[in-house]
This record gives C-alpha cells, sequence and structure tokens, in this order.
C-alpha cells in the first residue's frame, strides 16, 4: 500500500464520533488469530514521525507477545516500548490515509476516512465507587491490552457533511474484531474485597492460567475470578 503525500491544506481534517470501542487483554496466539482472520490490510503508526510505511506485522506480533511474556513475569512494560507501535490505525482501503512530509525526510500519518484505531489500554478502579474505568491513565492506571474503536460517524474533511459509515471494506475489519472479541475473549470478572465484578473490559480465554502475576492488580489487590 503506497501512500499519497499531502497536506492539510489540500485534504482538510477528518474527524470521527460516536466510536465502537473493545478493550481486550488476549493471548499472543489469540491476536495472531486475529492478524490472520482480518486478511490482506496494512498498519500504520498515527503519533510518531516515521518513513511513511506500513508497520510489518510480524513486528507488531512479536512486541505485543513481549509484553505479555513481560506480565507473566510479573512485570509491566515500559512507555517507551508501547510507543513503539502504539498509537496505530488499520486499514485495507488506500485512500483512507495519507501522509504529511515533516523536515528531515519524515512523515506523519494522518486520516481521511473511518479506519480501525488501535492504541495501549490501560484501566483504573476508584475503591471509593466501585467503578472501573476504561481508557484512563494516572499512577494506578493497570495496562490491559490493546484497545480498537471504530466512528459510527464521521465529518468528511473536504466538504465538512457530518456521515454515517455505511459499508466499507474497514467496516468489515470492524466485523471481525467484534466477532473475534465474542469467541476468544471475556467480560473480565474482576474480584474486589471478595465480590465479583463483571465489567465490558474483555479477556482472552488463553490469559486467566496466568493473569494472577499481573502486578499492577496485585498492588491494588484485584483478583479475576476463574470459575465458571
Amino acid at each position: 500500500m503506497t501512500l499519497k503525500i499531502s497536506t492539510p491544506g489540500v485534504e482538510g481534517v477528518y474527524q470521527g464520533s460516536k466510536f465502537l470501542k473493545y478493550h481486550v487483554l488476549a493471548a499472543p496466539e489469540e491476536l495472531e488469530i486475529l492478524w490472520k482472520d482480518l486478511g490482506s490490510f496494512s498498519m500504520y503508526p498515527l503519533t510518531q514521525l516515521a518513513q511513511g510505511d506500513p508497520t510489518p506485522h510480524g513486528a507488531f506480533l512479536n512486541a505485543y507477545g513481549s509484553w505479555v511474556d513481560l506480565l507473566k513475569k510479573g512485570q509491566v512494560p515500559s512507555d517507551t516500548d508501547l510507543k513503539k507501535f502504539l498509537a496505530a490505525v488499520l486499514t485495507k482501503e488506500e485512500d483512507a490515509l495519507w501522509k504529511q512530509e515533516i523536515p528531515g525526510n519524515r512523515y506523519l500519518i494522518k486520516i481521511s476516512k473511518p479506519c480501525v484505531q488501535v492504541q495501549a489500554h490501560f484501566f483504573t478502579y476508584s475503591g471509593i465507587d466501585g467503578v472501573f474505568r476504561p481508557l484512563t491513565m494516572g499512577t494506578h492506571a493497570v495496562f490491559w491490552g490493546l484497545s480498537f474503536s471504530f466512528p459510527q460517524i464521521y465529518q468528511d474533511p473536504r466538504t465538512l457533511k457530518l456521515l454515517e459509515v455505511t459499508e466499507s471494506p474497514n467496516r468489515d475489519l470492524l466485523r471481525t474484531i467484534q466477532l473475534w472479541v465474542r469467541e476468544k475473549t471475556r467480560p473480565t470478572p474482576f474480584v474486589v474485597q471478595g465480590k465479583k465484578i463483571n465489567v465490558p473490559i474483555r479477556l482472552g480465554k488463553g490469559c486467566f492460567s496466568w493473569i494472577h502475576n499481573h502486578p499492577q492488580l496485585k498492588v491494588q489487590n484485584i483478583g479475576v475470578f476463574h470459575g465458571s
């Protein structure tokens, strides 16, 4: 996939809203299944200067596997490691992205049509109101895999019209992710002070055997229920 070089003056500024979001900590082999099920697609970094080339699938999957290996050993991936690959965007449509040239022969990847966006996911738990909050940062934030998101409405960057997302190859990516989430993951049954709390934050079925090693859960005395 070869992205065109352009400017904000020509392309406008894309905006999406009413995002569908899926927060998942999956086993590496489960994520590899998803990548295969997605078929032919490209992944690009969104928040860093780069050469404008897609991220190799193998490189990303290997990095993700290393993050999970750290969790199994009771360690947390560093922000530096996570930022090498995330946030990012997945697309099957070449015209959904373009690249803006930056001095030094580097580029920023820009969105022009709805794509699946991926970022490192963190959540927090409040002991005051007993609520788990996804996509939150802070001192006590818990690293929990990936967050996939896709807009239901977007603003055409050139006409500025608000449009509903219709059928498209990138919407098909979302459908594949939704099916994978249902088949390979479960709402996480967290346990806090002996009380089980089911939340939309998902956990891969292959993670239940080692999730008790997650160091950030240990520090906050949060468990995961292993029963049926």
